[in-house]
């Protein structure tokens, strides 16, 4: 396998899997043990990756009049609300320098958070009514915490938290999508920081490209159809997925 298909490879799994309720760095954790970690993933590569991710979902949201004034003076309070928990774990993981990298840890909370979704999108379980706005983002932004367990995917805790709340599917992932903007830029503007130097190349052109593309479409088709779909698809492919880990590691 050359740099080139192995960067495409990763592009395309980050740009797929970043706003739908699967884990992107647990696929990409799985990528790097499949090759041997022949090709690793450095930072400039990551930083890269985030930011085309970023961009593709705020082209998407600024398309589909996500950003109006009206918008934005009702989200924008809510949302930094939900963004303190995850970035005060963050802030503590990274002092403490723990790092939860585990191949089998990917499979356990693969099921798991197979298992909360599933549960989550059956209407019996939506007993909790929260009318206010910031207490559901803050609640959602608890249930965020959880991504950095690898494996579990910030996106789908933020679905789970939003569903278990009462929103509708298309609600549920849109606004999961709403706290995926402070988390993904904050985790862009950390990883620029730690950059001893940055030289432009092919490998970083093509995750650029391909991940930014690659997330827009998937955006696109995500929210179109997750009403008619329904999360079961996910359910399934992650319980599949989490098995093999486990079986096979």
């Amino acid at each position: 396998m050359t740099n080139y298909i192995f960067y495409s490879i990763y592009s395309m799994i980050q740009g797929v899997t970043e706003f739908i309720p699967v884990s992107s760095s647990g696929h990409l954790n799985i990528l790097e043990i499949i090759v041997n970690n022949e090709y690793s993933r450095n930072l400039l590569y990551e930083t890269t990756a985030h930011l085309a991710s970023l961009l593709a979902l705020l082209l998407y949201l600024l398309k589909n009049g996500h950003f109006s004034i009206a918008n934005i003076q009702s989200n924008f309070i809510p949302i930094t609300l939900a963004t303190i928990p995850a970035a005060i774990v963050g802030l503590a993981l990274i002092i403490l320098q723990f790092d939860f990298v585990n191949i089998r840890i990917i499979g356990i909370t693969s099921i798991v958070g197979a298992v909360l979704l599933y549960f989550s999108d059956i209407t019996f379980f939506h007993k909790i009514k929260i009318e206010n706005l910031k207490i559901k983002f803050f609640i959602a932004g608890l249930f965020q915490c959880l991504a950095y367990l690898p494996g579990f995917s910030r996106s789908g805790s933020c679905i789970i938290a939003f569903r278990l709340l009462g929103e509708t599917r298309k609600s549920s992932s849109i606004k999961s999508l709403y706290l995926g903007i402070p988390i993904i830029f904050l985790s862009f503007i950390s990883n620029l920081r730690n950059l001893e130097s940055i030289s432009l190349n092919y490998n970083l052109l093509i995750i650029f490209f391909i991940t930014f593309f690659t997330a827009y479409l998937t955006l696109i088709f995500f929210i179109n159809f997750i009403n008619r779909i329904g999360f079961r698809p996910f359910v399934v492919y992650r319980i599949i997925l989490g098995l093999l880990i486990l079986i096979l590691f």
